[in-house]
């Protein structure tokens, strides 16, 4: 069972937040009503709110542009919570003013389930998805300042194109597996008790959820392979953001967004070259 770390390289650069990301071509509305300055849904670390563009019945493009502070080297792009199959729309990613022309895979699907493969335009690298939900795309490695993702009508937009998350990083894979181990944690949002003045105790509890936590140990792993988690760890700054992450469960990817639950890394070494490690991740809800 092979793991795969998604860490967004976005927040670990930096960027202008009162510019960036921006638009062009349409108009987007945040969740507070803006109409202008940045689309700061895309990167709230919040996959629950979207911005929505204005693109039902039209056939304009919608060109979403992130500049960050240096440069940063991706093989994938996350576009987490869309309608991109409602509204009849495709996708293609550039990298400064080049487009990205070497597509490797992209699925579409249901954030914990196994993803089905979109389609890929061999000529324009254009991806049209299966399905809305969350879109992973891989493809080999580039690095820029300046990253853009284009939506554009199949022949014209049916809806009104909604965006949660704007995932770009390098994905990681080590080279040995883990030892998996998933538990639930069991919550109630709201709970607690009232006190009648007579003293007499009520307790109350709504919306309970379960929260998946899962424990990760590598008896085994290179210096090439810790310094590669202690990136990932880095660029997530431990528990601060989330990143999204693939147990390797399915024959697609399957991918789960999930923190980071302490904000340290321990490993243990075994040999010159190799370490032992644990991790503890939690599913975001």
């Amino acid at each position: 069972m092979s793991v795969t770390f998604y860490p967004n390289k976005i927040q670990y650069s930096g960027f202008a937040g009162a510019d960036e990301p921006s638009i062009s071509g349409q108009v987007a509305t945040m969740s507070g009503g803006e109409t202008s300055g940045s689309l700061y849904d895309l990167l709230d670390n919040n996959r629950e709110v979207t911005l929505s563009i204005d693109t039902s019945g039209e056939t304009t493009a919608a060109d979403i542009q992130v500049e960050v502070t240096t440069a940063i080297s991706c093989n994938f792009v996350i576009i987490d919570n869309h309608n991109l199959k409602t509204a009849d729309a495709f996708y293609r990613l550039e990298q400064g003013d080049s487009p990205i022309e070497t597509m490797s895979t992209a699925f579409s699907g249901t954030l914990g389930s196994a993803l089905s493969a979109d389609t890929i335009d061999g000529n324009d690298e254009e991806i049209t998805v299966v399905a809305d939900g969350i879109s992973l795309a891989k493809f080999t490695s580039a690095t820029d300042t300046r990253w853009e993702v284009i939506i554009e009508d199949v022949s014209t937009f049916d809806a009104d194109v909604t965006l949660g998350e704007l995932i770009l990083g390098t994905s990681f894979t080590p080279a040995f597996s883990p030892e998996l181990n998933q538990t639930y944690k069991y919550m109630y949002k709201t709970s607690g008790f009232v006190e009648s003045s007579g003293g007499k105790k009520y307790g109350f509890a709504r919306d309970t959820t379960a929260q998946r936590q899962w424990r990760l140990f590598w008896k085994y792993m290179s210096d090439a392979n810790k310094t590669s988690l202690q990136t990932v760890f880095d660029i997530t700054r431990g528990s601060k953001f989330p990143f999204y992450i693939d147990f390797g469960e399915a024959a697609t990817p399957q991918l789960y967004r999930v923190r980071f639950i302490e904000n340290s890394l321990s490993f243990t070494q075994l040999t010159k070259d190799a370490w032992s490690v644990s991790v503890v991740i939690e599913e975001e809800i």
